[in-house]
């Protein structure tokens, strides 16, 4: 059994750090898509015996999965603490319940209910930030590496030489005329490969449909609550919401 009062002195602290580490990582997922992405370019030359060069090379920081594994596990304790909260003020109660008769989560009072709407209209926004990989790179999964693919893009590259261009030739009057021109003169290629760990545009689609389906299913619960008495520590329900989020694909 908790204490309300104990509930609440680091209720306030949670739902703080709920929202700064949401929004810090919402950043992350907006500017910093580099973070999430691994380059290797390469220089091959044309001259026989000259071994490639690696002339730019960045790894793969972190995954979308662990990002979200680890913002999830944060939101669930300051959406626990705020539930065990309601618990203790309120005896109103409801199942979530999907249009399609599952059961997400069962007994969750009125006001916290009413808080979920909230949080999940906070973690939509989340998944709506969340980069995706370009469709026109032709990503595809990298069994190797475990993440996605793009194809490798070679690229000639030359340098600038000057070669004599014959205007008009000698006479045996007058000499020849003669201009330098310059010319790019091939002496390589370099090869683009890329690999990253976003989402793919249906993945990112189909966790902002699940959150569609879940935040319709909470709005309904509330409507239906009914009066409930619980154990307050016998309701952590933060970690099955994520699960239903992530649909077992994610975390």
């Amino acid at each position: 059994m908790a204490k309300l009062h104990e509930l609440l002195a680091v209720g306030g602290n949670l739902e703080q750090q709920a929202v700064k580490t949401r929004n810090d990582l919402k950043a992350t997922f907006e500017k910093k898509r580099h973070l999430f992405e691994k380059k290797l370019v390469t220089f091959k030359s044309n001259a026989e015996g000259v071994e490639p060069v690696i002339e730019g090379q960045s790894e793969i920081q972190s995954t979308v999965q662990k990002e979200l594994d680890w913002i999830g596990g944060i939101i669930s304790k300051s959406i626990d603490v705020s539930h065990q909260i309601d618990v203790g003020n309120t005896q109103a109660k409801a199942d979530i319940v999907t249009e399609g008769g599952e059961t997400v989560v069962k007994d969750v009072p009125a006001t916290t209910l009413l808080s979920l709407e909230k949080e999940l209209k906070e973690v939509q926004s989340l998944f709506a930030s969340i980069p995706t990989l370009d469709p026109a790179k032709g990503f595809v999964k990298d069994v190797e590496s475990g993440y996605y693919r793009a194809r490798d893009v070679n690229k000639t590259r030359t340098k600038k030489e000057q070669r004599p261009l014959v205007l008009a030739p000698a006479t045996d009057k007058h000499a020849a005329q003669v201009q330098l021109i310059t010319e790019d003169v091939p002496t390589g290629t370099i090869q683009e490969q890329e690999w990253s760990s976003l989402l793919t545009p249906a993945e990112k689609s189909e966790l902002l449909e699940r959150c569609d389906v879940l935040l319709r299913a909470v709005k309904k619960a509330r409507a239906r609550a009914n009066d409930f008495d619980a154990d307050v520590q016998a309701h952590k329900i933060g970690e099955k919401l994520f699960k239903f989020l992530y649909n077992g694909k994610l975390a």
